[in-house]
């Protein structure tokens, strides 16, 4: 009756999950179209002619890159086709078994075995047409990547004119002067349009209401924002007001930046441009980010409050000139992308690109000096700070160190006429600057709001869930950085392919998504099993007789059993094929039989403990000279608790191997000794009636059997007696014994019955020399 409720959902949730994986499989198979190799033939061959002339410019080697990596796709798709039928006919083949030598086999498996054999040369034909043209767009794609970095590298270095050649001067303000006018007179010319003004009063409601809702965001949007945060910024923690103050400064910053997208889309929808103009539009957002997100960063970098916590130790004075540098440098960057856009629509000679590079550069790099010499100032920081906390401090004086290096190399290489790698090498350095300062303050938020969330605001910065989500920031921004520092996105992508293609080992194809579905059924199947074993334990074995110690090993063979099923379940859903793994396990046993005896030895003790039992959670053992209770029996080893409340490990095989007292093995009944000795002289009856009846009346001495005293012998000093007497609870026995040695003394004491101690006598030999050496006048007093 128990089972019933689950089964029924298992059966629900297995009908769901073989109707969606059918639904799949089916689009996935007619989704995968035979690819036309004939047409590829021709792309491939077009390709291999484009690269051996060397004529092709970057933007159509970069097009015609894009083109073979979707034929890549295709072609990988096509070999990883029809998988379980080819499992199916592979199976069906082995099942027939090898074919005879002799070749004669009856005609009827023969013809079977034929057929299965077209069958399958059928599917494999594809596949290995599909693999070799996989290797061909791939090796083609490799010679493409080559030639882009080798065209990447020549326009780096080539030189160009120098612009202190002032003749170029006038030219390049010329130059400048008449794109501006024309991409200004290109809105009057198509306003004069009859056509393209009728399509914009057309648009009138659409733009009348992004406009509408571009001033609303840029009028409320702050308060709106300032009301939703002021819980937050009236917090009486610090780490509520800082965060407070970053999620307000970011929340500013995407309205402003969403409110330029709205007025970009605006003028796109009115039509009222040229197709230079429609460039710069489609990418404004891009061009005017990095204006808006340096003044963001240089607020949280650079409060205005003094009173605010910063990344920066910097005082007051320094404070202001590196928010205002920061800044500026956020309109010079602004300001280089906008350049590089005019330079692609190839208005400009080599003479003005050269000016205007040079000029930015000139001025962004002077910003960049000072701001690296105002991190520079922080060199000596605090006296009393801890090795750990100076890294990040150390850190930012290297950075400030590096830009000022580079701006000085940049302004120099501009000067000379490298104008490319000038502004590329200083570009770099300062979006990837500013990169790290956004990660910063992220960090600094993501403490804040752990610390929010947790139960002890000191402590919370620090807690797990920080740290985890400040290094998946980290790792996201690798590829950001890589694009900052001028990787291609082709090569990211590349990149992200050979990962999610993994690495082949022998036959298995080791992927991250094979890995991850590993994992996932892993840990799906270890929380089944620990279900199962909290159930079986709360619910049906604590209704059985079975003792503590039984229970506890039923379960523990059910949790080893699951987690073994787990992860060959998980192993086979992966598609790892475990016979492939028998080189490895042969030398895994190698190694066993080395290194890792011992573990395997105590890994076996353990299996004998829970099957034979001899020890149980909760008994009394001694072994190796360490008392205590039991407490866990693992697989390698056991823990016992002392009465001193330590934790002892002891190895299963010392306690399989070794000898071991077990005062509660199978039954807690245990006999105690009470050892009493009285003077000589009394009545031994008398004793022996005095001390029975104590034993008797203990409510945990057992009836039967009844105790007993015992008298012992004849000591030195005493007349030695015992009680000994069997308890119901041998775990009580220190507590038994104690009481017992109490009454003792006060019956004893009460008949005047002397408890003795141990008497010594001194007998002298020759006591006369003692007496005839003090009566010597001789001898000294």
């Amino acid at each position: 009756m128990i089972f019933k409720p689950f089964l029924k959902l298992s059966k629900f949730v297995l009908i769901l999950w073989l109707g969606l994986w059918g639904a799949l499989a089916t689009a996935q198979t007619s989704a995968q179209a035979t690819p036309d190799y004939s047409r590829w033939a021709a792309t491939a061959d077009m390709a291999q002619d484009t690269l051996e002339s060397g004529t092709a410019n970057e933007a159509f080697l970069i097009k015609l890159r894009e083109q073979l990596a979707l034929r890549r796709s295709e072609f990988s798709e096509v070999q990883s086709s029809n998988p379980a039928r080819l499992a199916i006919l592979e199976e069906q083949l082995a099942a027939l078994g090898p074919a005879p030598e002799s070749g004669t086999e009856p005609a009827e498996i023969a013809e079977r075995r034929a057929r299965l054999s077209q069958d399958l040369d059928a599917i494999l034909a594809p596949r290995i047409r599909a693999k070799e043209a996989y290797k061909q767009a791939d090796g083609l794609i490799r010679e493409i990547d080559a030639a882009l970095s080798a065209k990447q590298t020549e326009n780096l270095l080539a030189l160009g004119p120098s612009p202190i050649d002032l003749r170029l001067w006038p030219e390049a303000i010329l130059q400048v002067t008449e794109k501006l006018q024309s991409l200004a007179g290109s809105v009057s010319t198509a306003w004069n349009t009859p056509v393209l003004r009728s399509k914009a009063r057309d648009q009138l409601p659409l733009i009348l209401t992004l406009l509408l809702a571009a001033g609303l965001l840029l009028m409320q949007g702050r308060v709106w924002l300032a009301r939703a945060l002021r819980p937050l910024s009236r917090s009486k923690h610090s780490s509520g007001v800082d965060l407070a103050r970053y999620l307000q400064g970011l929340g500013q910053l995407v309205i402003v930046m969403l409110c330029v997208f709205l007025l970009s889309r605006v003028w796109s929808v009115s039509r009222l441009y040229d197709f230079d103009l429609n460039v710069l539009l489609q990418a404004a957002t891009w061009i005017f980010a990095p204006l808006f997100i340096s003044r963001w960063l240089a607020s949280q970098l650079c409060p205005m409050d003094d009173t605010a916590r910063s990344a920066l130790s910097l005082s007051n004075r320094s404070r202001v000139q590196a928010r205002f540098l920061i800044r500026w440098l956020g309109v010079v960057i602004s300001a280089m992308i906008l350049t590089d856009y005019l330079r692609d629509m190839g208005d400009f000679s080599s003479g003005t690109a050269a000016v205007i590079v040079f000029v930015l550069v000139s001025i962004a790099g002077v910003g960049a000096f000072r701001l690296g010499g105002l991190l520079l100032g922080q060199s000596h920081g605090t006296p009393d700070a801890t090795e750990v906390e100076q890294v990040p401090h150390r850190f930012v004086v290297r950075l400030g160190q590096g830009m000022a290096f580079t701006a000085a190399i940049s302004i120099a290489l501009s000067v000379i006429g490298y104008s490319d790698l000038a502004v590329a090498l200083l570009r770099a350095v300062l979006l990837s600057a500013g990169l790290l300062g956004i990660l910063v303050v992220t960090f600094d938020a993501v403490r804040n709001t752990s610390a929010m969330l947790s139960t002890d605001p000191s402590s919370g910065h620090d807690s797990l869930a920080a740290v985890v989500v400040n290094a998946s920031l980290t790792v996201a921004s690798l590829p950001v950085f890589a694009l900052i520092l001028g990787m291609r996105r082709s090569e990211l992508t590349e990149l992200w392919s050979t990962f999610k293609s993994g690495v082949t080992l022998g036959e298995v194809q080791l992927s991250p998504g094979v890995v991850l579905q590993l994992i996932v059924v892993f840990v799906i199947g270890l929380l089944m099993t620990r279900l199962v074993q909290r159930t079986l334990k709360n619910r049906i074995l604590a209704k059985t007789k079975i003792d503590a110690g039984g229970q506890n090993a039923i379960v523990s063979g059910i949790g080893y059993l699951g987690i073994f099923l787990a992860a060959v379940v998980a192993i086979t859903s992966a598609g790892l094929d475990l016979s492939s793994l028998a080189i490895v396990a042969g030398a895994l046993s190698v190694g066993i039989g080395f290194g890792l005896q011992n573990i395997v030895s105590n890994f076996v003790s353990g299996i004998i403990l829970l099957i034979e039992r001899p020890i149980s959670v909760g008994d009394w053992i001694e072994v190796g000279g360490n008392m205590g209770i039991v407490k866990k029996i693992s697989v390698r080893s056991t823990s016992i608790q002392t009465f001193d409340r330590t934790d002892v490990i002891v190895p299963n095989a010392d306690l399989v191997s070794g000898t071991v007292t077990n005062y509660t093995h199978g039954s807690s009944v245990g006999r105690i000794i009470v050892p009493v000795g009285v003077a000589y002289g009394n009545d031994t009856r008398e004793i022996e009636q005095l001390l029975l009846p104590l034993a008797q009346k203990h409510p945990l001495v057992l009836k039967d059997p009844a105790p007993s005293v015992v008298f012992q012998g004849f000591g030195a000093d005493s007349l030695n007696f015992e009680i000994r007497a069997l308890l119901d609870d041998i775990n009580f026995g220190l507590t038994v014994r104690s009481e017992l040695n109490h009454q003792i003394y006060e019956v004893l004491t009460t008949h005047g019955i002397e408890i003795p101690f141990r008497q010594r006598d001194i007998w002298i030999r020759n006591p006369e020399a003692l007496g005839g050496a003090r009566s010597d006048p001789s001898q000294p007093s």
